[in-house]
């Protein structure tokens, strides 16, 4: 059945946005990724915070969120930008590959960001036994067992994804199995984390605040104490109740923001699964593949752009962000005023 004119300007419209859009994203994801994780890994390498298991995480969540940078996002681009260049679209291997990479990387972070709040519930327990459990060995073990399990979610990706090709080939919600995938992406991607981060985060508050009630009937005590303290470790003390308090807020904000942005990718999954035996026309395919990829390239957002939240979030973390900027400045004041100057006097 041929397609009236004004249906076939809307569904060039609909492509034209869909790349416009997508290039756009796309592009400013890389240069914000790029900049935000170099500036993250300089952070979290600085003494105040990289003795804190809490920062190990927060490190695994930028190493991975580099890695989502760098490959996935020019990955997508080019798929999308260049279909002639389309590595997914080479052979079948190579679009089981490359799926399975991308995805197993899109989650990394999520999970990640939920062992740091684990990590924050067991660091703000009550009980010492349980906050031992908050150390950087235990967190380098956690990170390690997540870096093995999260790619066994995926293995059903190389046996069931094929070369199938719609707008694009290989694209990103295609399978011979949709329902499976979209139940099984819903949970390993967005309501899994997402569950976890939300009630150890609610469980930590709770934490901190009998931790306030403890504090205070504890007073008197601590008063009587202080002076067998030295002054150098009540202050070290307040650095570590300080960085901790920190972290915990960084924490709080980061869980937000990865579930909010999981969530269009998930609603993907679900329309998807949901479609299985409809048959779309011209128009609702461009429709389609619009939603597919404005929420493939927001559901790697978050990955991107950690750097930002954790600014925003942490008065601690724009400190260390200042402090590199400033020594910056000194250096270049020193070069400036170095030999050369002194010989020009």
């Amino acid at each position: 059945m041929s397609l009236s004119n004004a249906t076939v300007a809307e569904i060039n419209a609909l492509r034209y946005g869909n790349m416009i859009f997508f290039e756009f994203w796309s592009y400013s994801l890389i240069c914000l990724g790029i900049i935000g994780h170099s500036l993250n890994i300089y952070v979290f390498t600085r003494p105040i915070l990289r003795s804190n298991p809490c920062t190990r995480y927060f490190l695994a969540v930028t190493i991975t969120g580099s890695f989502v940078t760098i490959f996935n996002m020019p990955l997508r681009l080019i798929q999308l930008m260049y279909p002639a260049y389309n590595p997914f679209g080479y052979s079948i291997a190579s679009c089981k590959i490359l799926s399975f990479i991308v995805m197993c990387a899109r989650a990394f972070p999520c999970w990640f960001i939920a062992l740091a709040s684990i990590d924050r519930f067991l660091c703000s327990s009550t009980s010492a036994t349980i906050r031992g459990w908050s150390s950087r060995r235990v967190a380098t073990r956690a990170i390690l067992v997540v870096t093995i399990i999260v790619p066994l979610f995926y293995l059903y990706v190389p046996i069931i994804f094929q070369n199938i090709e719609t707008v694009t080939k290989c694209p990103l919600a295609q399978t011979t199995f949709p329902l499976f995938n979209g139940i099984w992406n819903l949970l390993i991607f967005s309501l899994g984390p997402s569950t976890v981060m939300l009630i150890f985060g609610l469980l930590t508050i709770q934490h901190v605040q009998q931790s306030g009630k403890r504090i205070v009937s504890q007073n008197i005590q601590v008063q009587n104490q202080t002076e067998s303290i030295t002054p150098a470790q009540q202050e070290q003390l307040k650095r570590q109740k300080t960085t901790d308090r920190q972290l915990l807020q960084m924490m709080l904000v980061q869980c937000v923001y990865f579930s909010l942005w999981s969530t269009p990718i998930s609603v993907l999954y679900i329309y998807t699964a949901l479609r299985i035996n409809v048959v779309p026309d011209a128009l609702q395919l461009a429709k389609d593949s619009l939603f597919t990829n404005i929420t493939g390239v927001l559901s790697g957002t978050s990955a991107c752009t950690s750097f930002y939240v954790f600014t925003l979030s942490s008065r601690l973390f724009r400190r260390e962000i200042m402090e590199l900027f400033k020594c910056q400045w000194r250096s270049n004041q020193t070069i400036a005023t170095g030999p050369g100057s002194r010989q020009r006097n």
